[in-house]
């Protein structure tokens, strides 16, 4: 292992953690029957309403780490590699976990809620990474100035405009995950504008 890559794994060991997690579900998944594969997506842990209102509340944590297709793995993988080094650098690792799980577990109910279809994926967690940087940033003028915000509020808003035009995206689960992010980041936002 290069010393590049060493650097990398100990400036963010909680995002390589999550990539290899998905990854690795990823391809347990595909060995056994593969990712598009309904039987395979219930048994790893997809959202299921049906289940999920029988008892198995479970279901909201374990989708978050499953995908359907190579597709969908790719563009999470690549988007949670980059939001969860710069989450990881500005928030720290605990704060970064903290606002991945709420806000997957986020998106994952408000999908259960208003969404009947089979779903799993990191999109809920990864659109609340987006809405935490949104929200903790907001007051911060270095953050304007560099052009970030405006960059990811429109980054953010052209996904959300693809969420609800093209089918087979649960854009329940992203919205859930952006609001969940947004209201941990304010948090932390709120309590460093108390602190200083």
């Amino acid at each position: 292992m290069n010393q590049t890559m060493k650097h990398e794994l100990k400036e963010y060991p909680v995002t390589y953690l999550l990539l290899m997690l998905n990854l690795m579900m990823f391809l347990i998944m595909t060995l056994v029957g593969g990712t598009t594969n309904t039987y395979v997506l219930i048994f790893f842990g997809a959202k299921v309403n049906m289940m999920i209102a029988a008892g198995e509340y479970w279901r909201l944590f374990t989708s978050m780490f499953i995908h359907i297709g190579f597709t969908h793995l790719l563009f999470n993988l690549y988007a949670l590699l980059v939001l969860g080094k710069f989450s990881e650098k500005i928030f720290g690792h605990w704060r970064f976990v903290l606002i991945y799980l709420v806000s997957g577990l986020a998106g994952a109910l408000v999908s259960y809620l208003l969404g009947p279809e089979v779903s799993a994926g990191a999109s809920g967690a990864i659109f609340g990474l987006m809405g935490a940087i949104l929200s903790y940033g907001w007051k911060k003028p270095a953050y304007w100035k560099t052009g970030l915000i405006g960059n990811f509020a429109v980054v953010l808003l052209i996904n959300l405009f693809l969420g609800f035009v093209l089918s087979g995206i649960d854009n329940y689960a992203h919205l859930g995950g952006l609001v969940g992010g947004a209201l941990v980041g304010f948090v932390f936002q709120l309590r460093s504008s108390i602190k200083s």
